[in-house]
């Protein structure tokens, strides 16, 4: 990738301390244990593995940064991330010692602060000596840790109070990137879900088309489900179609071939989304949220293989306006981290006849499999 910000790694110095869902109290405590960080498992006798963070020094040419966990390094209190969480991020899977998709994390990346006219973010060869510094440092035991790599770009710190830019011929500011690395391993556990009453996504804002730091919608999705029973939340478009999830695009199987909303519901235009519909695996489709709440589908016998069918070979009218004439037979909420089933929806259960939403063993396959193909 061209464009954007060499970033030398600098000497490493660590710094000092500075209605409601059929949903069991069990599967919420499972989704609260899953929504902190998921450590990989340590050896006997060692601790668990820690995050690891480093933060970069704008006013310093070049830029130079600290090494540190996250409880030790700090922004400064004026940078708009902080006060006005003006700012994007990518967060990507590291596996096996590499970043997964790093180049389509950096292109939406780059793509998302032109058009929020913000600098342009570090490029690949700025990031990677830093990255390969994050994977060395997070190795235990000798091995390379697998965990989600979090990249911050911040506007940086403003002169003054307020929201206003700086005018034409005023310096401007400097932008702020920090890093954030946190072991874990993806996630395939089926969930419960709530659609939002509350909240919806804004198909018109260009905020919808961007990764920010904005979660204030998400957090509050998130806590109308968890009141109504369910582990996650499912938002609706402006127009009331199914849109996403609180923190992963949504993929309903039916008929034979995976359905993702348009980023015309206001969707965020996802990594591992993208990847399904240039794979061919998964095509877009305006969904009706009634979809999710009609019987359960018994056509399906072997889900995994009709995950892969080629969509191309049985279209479905676009949009789907009669959920009464179809049934989904499995849907998943997936992002870079991971791919979870959805085994209800507002109480009601979701997938196929003969696989009873309280195993998880064929719907985490299903979700997996599919997972690990958008990566190959």
């Amino acid at each position: 990738m061209t464009g954007g910000q060499d970033l030398p790694t600098g000497p490493a110095r660590a710094r000092g301390p500075a209605t409601r869902a059929n949903s069991t109290a069990d599967s919420t405590a499972n989704s609260r244990a899953d929504s902190r960080t998921a450590l990989a498992a340590p050896e006997a006798g060692k601790p668990d593995p820690q995050p690891i963070a480093w933060i970069g020094d704008p006013s310093q040419p070049p830029q130079r940064g600290q090494w540190g966990r996250p409880d030790q390094l700090s922004l400064p209190l004026d940078d708009r991330g902080l006060t006005l969480a003006d700012g994007l991020f990518e967060t990507l899977l590291v596996e096996q010692g590499q970043a997964r998709l790093l180049d389509a994390h950096l292109e939406r990346w780059h793509r998302s602060a032109a058009l929020l006219g913000m600098e342009a973010p570090p490029n690949r060869q700025g990031l990677q000596p830093l990255i390969a510094a994050t994977l060395e440092r997070s190795q235990a035991g000798g091995r390379t840790l697998d965990g989600a790599l979090r990249l911050n770009w911040s506007r940086g710190s403003a002169p003054g109070r307020g929201i206003d830019l700086p005018a034409a011929g005023e310096p401007p500011l400097l932008h702020r990137f920090w890093l954030l690395f946190t072991p874990l391993q993806p996630g395939f556990r089926p969930v419960t879900t709530w659609i939002s009453q509350l909240e919806r996504r804004q198909a018109t804002s260009v905020l919808s088309q961007c990764k920010t730091f904005a979660y204030g919608q998400a957090i509050q999705a998130r806590r109308e489900a968890r009141s109504a029973g369910a582990e996650e939340a499912l938002l609706l478009g402006t127009g009331g179609e199914l849109c996403c999830g609180a923190t992963a695009n949504l993929l309903l199987l039916i008929d034979g071939t995976w359905l993702t909303p348009p980023l015309a519901s206001g969707c965020l235009p996802g990594v591992m989304r993208g990847r399904a519909l240039e794979l061919g695996l998964a095509r877009e489709a305006t969904l009706d949220p009634g979809l999710l709440l009609q019987p359960i589908n018994d056509s399906i016998k072997d889900p995994i293989k009709d995950s892969i069918k080629d969509p191309t070979n049985d279209p479905i009218t676009d949009p789907i306006n009669d959920p009464t004439k179809t049934s989904v037979s499995a849907a998943l909420l997936l992002n870079s981290l991971g791919c979870r089933p959805i085994r209800a929806v507002n109480g009601q259960a979701v997938g196929a006849a003969g696989q009873p939403a309280g195993d998880p063993g064929w719907a985490s396959a299903l979700a997996e499999s599919f997972w690990r193909s958008l990566l190959a």
